[in-house]
């Protein structure tokens, strides 16, 4: 769940090895992130691209996670205009988090994704269109949302780039409409 804040405007290598870190010095839990001051959260930080930021933002993530009884009381649909009062907690950070920590059926509407999805349905894809698009066209089930999230980012840094786009290598390129127009 710390990764949906430490990811933004960052690459995820960067990440893994900051998380990777906190797991060997038993900070990997909201409850033990809480417990710490916030410059030696901002030291744990450092390798990512705005550390002292980051570092604040989720050390007061975690003490609100405390105060309203853990993750379990938090991390439900219900709860979500709750998430979106925390800074650094915007729609798509807030459903990733329910998707991914919370295990919540709920779609997060990422830059990757409308592009991803527009392009290869040739429908133009505009912010609120992505979510109903999913709910529509793609049965109600969690396994099936993480993975096409997952996988629609992966496209998208890959290939699906927004401008030179590399449709001759990406194996979408059959079913892609982009690739025909």
């Amino acid at each position: 769940m710390i990764s949906a804040f430490l990811v933004q405007l960052t690459k995820w290598e960067s990440v893994k090895r900051v998380i990777g870190t906190l797991e060997e010095h038993g900070l990997a839990k909201v409850d033990s992130i809480a417990e710490l001051d916030l410059p030696t959260l901002e030291s744990y930080f450092r390798p990512i691209n705005f550390y002292r930021t980051k570092a604040r933002r989720v050390l007061n993530f975690a003490k609100f996670v405390k105060e309203m009884g853990g993750l379990n009381k938090v991390l439900l649909l219900e709860r979500r205009p709750l998430l979106l009062t925390q800074e650094g907690v915007g729609e798509e950070t807030a459903d990733s988090i329910l998707l991914f920590a919370g295990h919540q059926p709920v779609f997060p509407n990422t830059e990757y994704s409308r592009r991803v999805l527009g392009r290869v349905t040739g429908q133009e894809m505009k912010k609120r269109d992505l979510p109903n698009f999913v709910y529509h066209n793609v049965q109600q089930d969690l396994y099936l949302y993480k993975i096409l999230h997952a996988g629609l980012g992966a496209v998208g840094k890959a290939f699906c780039l927004l401008t030179k786009p590399k449709c001759d290598r990406c194996f979408l390129k059959q079913v892609c409409e982009y690739n025909y127009r």
